[in-house]
């Protein structure tokens, strides 16, 4: 039997931490001054081994999950489930796209938090105003991380300057021409069209609209001589229909709809949307359908032949404010030329305003109006909208124009980009291995169903007098039984909370901030363990994980408040020996050994002196 001790260096003193060279605390060598001869047929065990971490965190890309939620308080009400609410928790790693394990700082994985943050929040008016922090006491000893996050407020009259085809992908895959051009904030309908089979349907792409008081108001005075349909619409951008799918034949392939929205009910080409007629999607609507003002939105009824999964357009019984419905959009006794629509939160006003902006009111929002006299909530699915602008073909329509004269965006979204996967949500969850699901799933709750009482199920919420949005944000360090799913989410030791849910709260200034810290010290703790290999000597064992032959030894497994950082000393409980294969007397010079993770990767976050005992022996005789 034989005890052999290999060290990269002779004290935690002289350490040479990250350095190249062949003494790194990971993986050295040690070369013996004299030939050691081992008996064939000899075994290898672990001993014992003791190094030291530098205080860097060892993680996966996946390793840590959190989520966060923007919707409603769900454990208020008895029997509250997230049937109740408009939102979905948002799975967010801390990390950002990174191959194998990182080892990094907690100051850097503060920065990591921040960016992921920023990048996965989504609301429109939350988006990329996260800042982490970490605290520390007097002594400059850690305390925790502080993550605050900035509302945007701000109301600015930006008439957009961009626009893209909403109608169907086939003017954007043949390059021809969809029969409407944008200008300066003035959609025109021209003579150009290379197929009048598709309606000429316009987004309006710079920015999404604020849901704090954001508002959008456009002028069609211009179709009131001719009497020419339009349409103004807020809705979030989907992509197209996949030509040949079942759903659709001729010249619906291609449609921009969410792959749920029915082409069954609801839905038919048409110069305007309604509960017969809409070749187009929009989230809202306000459109004249030949005489008849039409307020619409794309829900859910149940009872109709698209059933409770799909959504589909769906008009809006409108008359429990200034104007009756229908409204004779021909006759036009309240002279009016310009829609608006104002986003409160999860609600949605209609006002028509006349040429001097003298307003009435469409739609507003009351819990006691009936079902089919409310419009759906702005939920999760659409929160980031864009306005949508359409008018119809017909022989006096080309030079028919619609005016955007007051659009409120967000401005603080740093990729504004339209097509972006991380545009939306929404977008992201098409994107997803999980296709819609999440987003349909939302979208086919109760509040949606026409045949509910809405208001039952959940009561939309608006604004405050700061054009704050009345909603709680949360953040979610473990799995919860009523934020759900939360799977997978186990950050709380590592960001220092001590309960799985946590509310941020307002603070005093600026106003519109909300913050959220730690209500304990923070425990570094790695995710990934490290193993123990020999690299130089002929042993073998199997690593599954990479599917492959590993000189890999033994496992360190990791300790409950032992593996954060400094000295740590670990001496398994049993020896596991492995057979070196040597039909012969082997004779040794040097001894290669190395700290490894469960990919193989070296296991750079330790630091000093790295100590590891090897103990030889002979193959017992069978």
């Amino acid at each position: 039997m034989s005890m052999i001790i290999c060290s990269n260096q002779s004290s935690d003193a002289t350490s040479v931490g990250r350095e190249q060279s062949i003494f790194k605390p990971y993986s050295f060598r040690n070369d013996l001054s004299s030939t050691l001869k081992l008996p064939k047929n000899c075994q290898v065990a672990l001993e014992s081994v003791k190094y030291s971490l530098d205080g860097n965190i060892a993680i996966n890309s996946d390793s840590y999950v959190l989520y966060m939620y923007f919707g409603e308080t769900l454990n208020t009400r008895q029997g509250d489930t997230m049937d109740n609410s408009t939102a979905y928790p948002i799975r967010i790693p801390l990390l950002a796209n990174r191959k194998g394990v990182s080892e990094i700082s907690f100051e850097d994985l503060t920065l990591e938090i921040e960016t992921q943050l920023n990048k996965y929040i989504y609301h429109p008016n939350l988006r990329d105003s996260v800042s982490c922090e970490i605290r520390r006491n007097s002594s400059n000893q850690l305390e925790g991380i502080k993550i605050d996050v900035d509302e945007f407020e701000t109301l600015t009259n930006v008439v957009p300057s961009n626009a893209s085809e909403f109608g169907n992908s086939y003017f954007l895959e043949a390059g021809q021409d969809a029969g409407w051009q944008y200008e300066a904030g003035t959609f025109t309908l021209t003579e150009t069209a290379t197929n009048t089979a598709f309606e000429p349907v316009a987004i309006l792409t710079d920015a999404p609209i604020s849901l704090g008081g954001g508002q959008l108001v456009v002028n069609f005075s211009s179709t009131q001589a001719d009497q020419i349909d339009w349409r103004v619409g807020l809705s979030r951008y989907t992509n197209p229909y996949e030509p040949g799918r079942t759903e659709l034949s001729g010249a619906q392939d291609g449609m921009f709809a969410p792959m749920y929205f029915s082409t069954t009910q609801g839905f038919q080409e048409g110069p305007v949307p309604g509960a017969t007629e809409g070749g187009f999607f929009a989230d809202f609507c306000v459109s004249r359908n030949g005489s008849t003002l039409v307020l619409s939105h794309t829900a859910v009824k149940s009872s109709s032949s698209a059933g409770g999964d799909q959504i589909q357009w769906l008009d809006v019984v409108y008359g429990d404010n200034d104007i009756a419905y229908p409204y004779n959009i021909s006759d036009n006794v309240g002279a009016f030329e310009k829609v608006e629509f104002q986003c409160k939160g999860e609600k949605i006003r209609v006002r028509m305003l006349d040429a001097d902006d003298n307003a009435c009111i469409l739609y507003e929002y009351n819990a006691s109006s009936e079902p089919e006299s409310t419009l759906k909530a702005i939920n999760q699915s659409c929160w980031t909208m864009y306005p949508v602008l359409s008018l119809e073909h017909d022989a006096a329509g080309p030079g028919s124009t619609l005016d955007v004269e007051t659009y409120h965006p967000c401005t603080n979204i740093s990729n504004p980009n339209i097509l972006d996967i991380d545009n939306s949500w929404y977008q992201s969850q098409y994107r997803s291995s999980y296709g819609n699901s999440a987003a349909q799933e939302i979208e086919t709750r109760p509040w949606m169903d026409e045949d509910q009482d809405k208001a039952t199920f959940h009561e939309q919420v608006g604004i405050n007098a700061s054009l704050i949005i009345d909603l709680p944000l949360r953040i979610i360090t473990r799995p919860s039984s009523h934020y759900t799913p939360s799977f997978q989410a186990n950050c709380a030791e590592l960001l220092g909370f001590t309960t799985s849910v946590r509310q941020f709260g307002h603070i005093a200034s600026p106003v519109g901030r909300r913050q959220v810290q730690s209500t304990a010290v923070p425990r570094l703790m790695s995710a990934e363990t490290m193993f123990v290999r020999l690299e130089n000597f002929t042993t073998n064992s199997t690593n599954a994980h990479q599917g492959n032959r590993s000189k890999i030894i033994a496992h360190l497994p990791r300790f409950d408040g032992q593996v954060q950082t400094g000295r740590i000393f670990h001496q398994p409980a049993e020896r596991v020996y492995l057979d070196l294969n040597n039909s012969d007397e082997l004779r040794i010079n040097t001894f290669d050994i190395s700290f490894c993770y469960t990919n193989e990767q070296y296991a750079t976050n330790l630091t000093g002196q790295s100590i590891v005992c090897l103990h030889f022996k002979q193959k017992d005789s069978q």
